[in-house]
């Protein structure tokens, strides 16, 4: 990634974060950097393709930051479990969106509109790794694991966004209870299996300790 392009992405993460989608713009940006609309063009034809990469670059960099440190302080020591690294993983990035006003607005106002720029291919290759290590029940002539990547993904990103629009009957720990057990109801994981896997992934939470900080960060 070129030096600018990363000054750019770093710079609308700040925005993003502080004003929300809807009022950040291209110009705010170019005079944080000093540099002319037409150059952010460049890289980014328009605000949600720029919104979509602010997106995937802080999801990845979180979910290596979480996966990082299960292995630190909890699987160094314990058999490594893909589903449970998945939950919490799932748990802690929804948390951060539910629980941190400014992550709710930016999520919220940059969905509204722009369904397509829900879906990523970071979201496929998701499931991918979850198919080869448990060879899930599904139909790969069919490409089914694309169409659960997608049905997952819009499932829950619904729900979020009705409970930050305070649409739903739940409490948070509901909230993402449900949002965990809906991912792997998708993968068609045996219901014992994932009252376990929710159980064990809240008790290894709070052993090892998670913070959210600002601009969507989690450490």
């Amino acid at each position: 990634m070129s030096t600018q392009r990363e000054n750019i992405l770093t710079t609308a993460t700040q925005l993003f974060y502080e004003h929300g989608y809807d009022d950040t713009y291209f110009y705010q940006i170019a005079e944080v950097l000093n540099i002319t609309k037409s150059l952010i063009s460049y890289h980014f034809k328009t605000k949600s393709s720029l919104a979509k990469e602010v997106t995937e670059t802080f999801s990845v960099r979180n979910k290596n930051i979480i996966s990082f440190k299960l292995y630190q302080t909890y699987f160094c020591n314990n058999k490594f479990d893909l589903q449970l690294s998945t939950a919490i993983e799932i748990r802690l990035s929804t948390a951060l969106i539910l629980q941190d006003p400014k992550v709710s607005r930016y999520i919220r106002e940059s969905a509204d509109g722009h369904y397509e720029d829900m879906f990523t291919p970071h979201y496929k290759s998701f499931y991918k790794i979850h198919d080869r290590q448990y060879h899930l029940n599904i139909n790969r002539q069919n490409d089914e694991i694309s169409m659960l990547a997608r049905g997952a993904t819009a499932a829950s990103n619904a729900i979020i966004i009705d409970f930050i629009n305070n649409m739903l009957n739940c409490t948070l720990e509901e909230c993402l209870d449900y949002i965990v057990e809906m991912n792997f109801r998708f993968m068609r994981v045996d219901e014992k299996r994932i009252a376990e896997i929710i159980d064990q992934s809240k008790e290894i939470i709070k052993q090892v300790g998670f913070i959210f900080k600002p601009y969507f960060i989690i450490e």
